[in-house]
């Protein structure tokens, strides 16, 4: 069953907007921690230490993992939906895809600009199917129909599983698989493309 994942914030790395959040969460949470004291957890300073660190455990998937990268391409934003942490995207068949891989993303946003504007061949962006990330390992897979990825166009990834023997996905992402915190990827489906706002105005002024 694949389970959508909802955030009631997103924020972009590197930001003045995270920061602040950041601070000021982290303050909120010490001294939440210190006022509300259980001899369970230990000493205050020991509760406020566990509270921050989950809290900097859920903001950094946020960062690391926003929900619907919307990456822009000829006009075009494309939509994508996290359909699951630590979980590999497959088929209805239950089937993995073949995939071509970039390593170095800071975030699931990297990934899917990269997917969908750094690989320039065309008839590659008209069948992504979507793409995983590792936000541990930077790793990121765009992933594709088997038979899409050859010799020549593998060139645009650092590595890819096309030319081994093993059964690829076809078809929308259907499913997911994994789900322990170990195997690292986060499964984004693509679920569209639509005309952004302003292509649309100049295409409807360009036909008067």
């Amino acid at each position: 069953k694949i389970t959508a994942r909802n955030s009631n914030f997103s924020l972009l790395p590197n930001s003045t907007t995270m920061k602040t959040f950041v601070t000021a969460a982290l303050l909120f949470a010490s001294a939440s921690a210190q006022k509300v004291y259980d001899p369970e957890l230990g000493s205050p300073q020991e509760a406020a230490a566990a509270m921050e660190a989950e809290l900097l455990n859920v903001m950094e998937d946020d960062i690391c993992y926003p929900d619907r990268p919307r990456p822009v391409r000829d006009g075009q934003r494309n939509r994508f939906n996290l359909l699951e942490l630590s979980a590999y995207c497959e088929d209805s068949n239950g089937i993995t895809y073949e995939w071509g891989g970039e390593n170095g993303m800071d975030t699931a946003d990297d990934c899917a600009e990269f997917c969908v504007v750094d690989v320039p061949e065309e008839a590659l962006y008209q069948v992504l199917r979507g793409f995983e990330f590792n936000c541990g390992s930077g790793e990121c897979r765009c992933l594709y129909d088997e038979g899409s990825i050859d010799s020549s166009n593998a060139k645009s990834f650092r590595d890819s599983n096309y030319n081994n023997r093993s059964t690829k996905g076809k078809g929308s992402i259907e499913k997911t698989s994994g789900n322990t915190r170990s195997t690292g990827f986060a499964c984004y489906k693509r679920v569209g493309a639509e005309l952004i706002e302003e292509d649309v105005t100049s295409s409807l002024r360009g036909r008067n």
